[in-house]
């Protein structure tokens, strides 16, 4: 009987301790007071773990720039639990965009986030130099799509790093081929501020006239071109990433490691980025195919680059196609690759991503009305991964 009572009473304290085994998550904030009047501060709203949406918490001001809380929950009530919160200017103005987002564990942990609360639209400039491009003896421009938060938060290093072909067709119509733009600012705008997705800097390099040849990887003797032409595709990857991402990295504070990297193009633009990404997964964790030139020497990229080799580890990828105009907009060649892909490895809606526009054409005006469609696929709002207290900065999955 004794033992009996001895056994009953150690599992109610065991139980007992588990129930109330408390953990605490540490929420900070890096925002420039400047950007705050006098006498504001930042509040905290949030969907569980003693956080509502109804009534905020004041944050405790650290210094110039960090706000924190520290919030501390139940371990057996709210482990494993999606934190969704964001911060709010004196309770009233929310941040613009998505929810964060983190779970809850077990221990003492913390995230940090870089929120903006005024600004709606990003910018994008045509930089004032011409980048040399020693592969080619030849130059051109570049233009930059920076996102909202840009230069409001100017704490925040952005991580989404999207290089994109033909630059003067992306955002301005009096630059653009036949005078009709993809408007991608619009278009990342919405869906920001929409809590679609993460933001995304945007680096738009200008076409030359070597064009064909920079945006192919083999030569063609019969590509339809006043001669045969191609090949030059490495060199022109070589130069992207040898020059053009270390420039922007000085001129603008962005990450540019793999997991940052995405690139993206539009008919042979999209064959450069599939070539990109198929072969190079060590630098590109995104490539975006939209309209791709399949058909470019005798589909040699379905024929013979998905053979040659599989990447060591599977990046994202993304394949489109219209349905109109000449060939369907290569429907079918685009359809053969994405069956071919899915054989070696890769999963539809997990890393491999296929969309039919149906009636699209091959052309800047459709391109940009389904623009929105790669980037949500790429780019939608990500768990914040909490760091145990003790290690460097919380990072996303």
């Amino acid at each position: 009987l004794q033992l009996g009572l001895l056994f009953v009473l150690c599992f109610f304290l065991f139980e007992s301790g588990e129930a109330w085994s408390v953990a605490n998550i540490t929420i900070n904030v890096f925002y420039p007071s400047s950007g705050l009047k006098p006498g504001q501060s930042i509040y905290l709203r949030g969907n569980t773990a003693g956080l509502n949406w109804s009534q905020g918490v004041q944050m405790t001001q650290l210094n110039e720039n960090q706000f924190t809380y520290l919030l501390s929950y139940k371990v057996k009530a709210y482990a494993g639990q999606t934190l969704q919160f964001k911060p709010l200017v004196n309770d009233i103005t929310y941040s613009i965009g998505s929810n964060f987002m983190t779970i809850l564990e077990e221990d003492k942990t913390f995230v940090s986030i870089y929120p903006w609360f005024f600004t709606t639209a990003g910018k994008y400039q045509v930089l004032p130099e011409l980048y040399y491009a020693p592969q080619f003896n030849n130059t051109r421009q570049v233009v930059v799509y920076t996102p909202p938060s840009y230069y409001e938060n100017t704490l925040k290093i952005q991580t989404n790093v999207l290089v994109m072909h033909d630059g003067q067709n992306l955002f301005n119509a009096s630059t653009s081929f036949a005078g009709v733009a993809w408007n991608c600012q619009d278009t990342i705008n919405e869906l920001v501020n929409e809590g679609k997705i993460d933001e995304v800097l945007i680096i738009g390099i200008y076409n030359t006239p070597n064009r064909i040849n920079e945006y192919t990887y083999s030569f063609a003797d019969d590509c339809g071109c006043p001669g045969p032409s191609g090949g030059e595709g490495d060199l022109y990857l070589d130069f992207i990433e040898e020059t053009i991402l270390p420039a922007m990295a000085q001129q603008f504070r962005i990450a540019y490691t793999q997991e940052n990297l995405g690139i993206l193009g539009s008919s042979l633009g999209g064959l450069i980025s599939c070539y990109a990404g198929w072969t190079r997964p060590s630098i590109w964790n995104k490539a975006g195919c939209m309209s791709s030139s399949f058909w470019w020497n005798n589909e040699d990229f379905n024929n013979l680059i998905l053979n040659a080799s599989i990447p060591e580890y599977y990046n994202a990828i993304y394949l489109d196609s219209g349905t109109s105009g000449e060939d369907n907009d290569d429907y079918l060649q685009t359809l053969e690759v994405k069956n071919h892909i899915e054989t070696l490895g890769y999963v539809i809606d997990k890393n491999l991503f296929y969309y039919v526009q149906i009636g699209g054409e091959h052309s800047e005006y459709w391109w940009g009305k389904r623009f929105h469609v790669p980037m949500t696929d790429f780019y939608y709002p990500r768990l914040i991964a909490a760091s145990p207290i003790g290690t460097g900065k919380a990072g996303l999955h």
